[in-house]
């Protein structure tokens, strides 16, 4: 029988993140729950742990905007034996601040460019680095819509996101004859406890924007998560799948 694979989820203390680690969890892959705090990120796994009877959960804390902490927090990985065969790139800087395009300083884009691309591509390289030997590997990317459809006053995101699809299709072609599979999960609006603060008319005005009407829910990624993480699609790779209730396929909503 072979050994359960071992999976990293960054950002997974919350939303998203934590929904992909409960669903691989479930798959029965050894989850690493990955937050900046460190103590957060273990009360998390000690949550799904207790949800997911058997599930096999460990934790761990670094910073993604420091590249050190990275290679310090992956090279504690391998020394506990948890090197990742799965990697999920979740973790984001969701790009929101108070200036406008004309007043926005360069280095919040580097901010945000530091934790959605250049943390994306060092997990990645470190984490094929491992993957390699045995010939097999995941790496999942979160990406967005705006990677291709601009949110307004979000330009660091949006350029982030597009950078990270283009990552996604270079890192595909790069690893694919080391056996490492790369794609990237590109949702639009993705329901969280922050719709809870909508008003009642921007709730109404985004599920009118949507073909489906109603935001993609958290669970629903994971199980897309969960589907390239595991062997059923051998040669599904660089690709960008879209999950965002049609809003990509029209032109205006009606």
């Amino acid at each position: 029988m072979s050994k359960p694979r071992i999976a990293l989820v960054t950002g997974a203390s919350h939303n998203l993140g934590l929904a992909i680690a409960r669903q691989l969890a479930r798959d029965g892959a050894v989850v690493v729950v990955h937050g900046i705090d460190e103590a957060v990120a273990a009360s998390v796994a000690a949550r799904i742990g207790a949800e997911v009877p058997g599930a096999e959960l460990h934790s761990i804390g670094f910073d993604l905007a420091d590249p050190e902490a990275i290679e310090a927090g992956f090279a504690a990985l391998v020394a506990r034996g948890l090197a990742p065969g799965i990697l999920v790139n979740n973790a984001a800087h969701l790009g929101l601040g108070d200036d406008d395009v004309l007043s926005e300083k360069p280095r919040f884009l580097r901010e945000v460019f530091e934790v959605n691309v250049f943390a994306t591509h060092l997990c990645s390289v470190l984490a094929a680095r491992q993957m390699a030997p045995a010939g097999r590997g995941v790496i999942v990317n979160i990406s967005s819509l705006a990677g291709e459809r601009a949110i307004h006053g979000r330009i660091a995101y949006n350029a982030s996101k597009a950078a990270v699809d283009g990552l996604t299709r270079s890192m595909a072609i790069d690893l694919a004859p080391l056996g490492i599979r790369v794609n990237a999960i590109a949702p639009g609006y993705v329901w969280s406890n922050r719709w809870d603060l909508l008003s009642d008319e921007e709730a109404a005005n985004r599920r009118a924007r949507i073909p489906a009407r109603e935001p993609t829910a958290q669970e629903e990624i994971a199980l897309l998560v969960g589907f390239l993480a595991a062997d059923h699609a051998p040669t599904l790779t660089g690709a960008r799948i879209v999950i965002d209730g049609g809003i990509d396929a029209q032109q205006t909503p009606l």
